[in-house]
């Protein structure tokens, strides 16, 4: 399998939150579209871009660790310059 633009996220171990947003460009900012729970074995695929804002959290019960691989696409050209784009969330 090749990723060209994105990020596959397996979860290793424990639980995940996985929240989505959108990209509001009106407002300059992140909306929450959805959240739910990542169990041991789930997948995650997003996309790229601002279309394709995500975070994750560890949702297990207390003192239990949570473990996820990322594994990012992006053209040889834009390695280590397109990855990661911080941005504001919407209150």
């Amino acid at each position: 399998m090749v990723i060209t633009r994105g990020a596959l996220i397996p979860v290793i171990e424990g639980t995940l939150s996985e929240t989505l947003y959108a990209w509001d460009a009106d407002a300059n900012r992140a909306v929450e579209t959805r959240r739910h729970e990542r169990a041991r074995g789930a997948v995650s695929f997003v996309g790229a871009g601002r279309g394709a804002i995500y975070q994750l959290g560890n949702a297990s019960a207390a003192g239990q660790t949570a473990v996820s691989l990322h594994i990012y696409g992006v053209p040889g050209a834009r390695i280590s310059t397109h990855v990661n784009d911080f941005v504001m969330v919407a209150a």
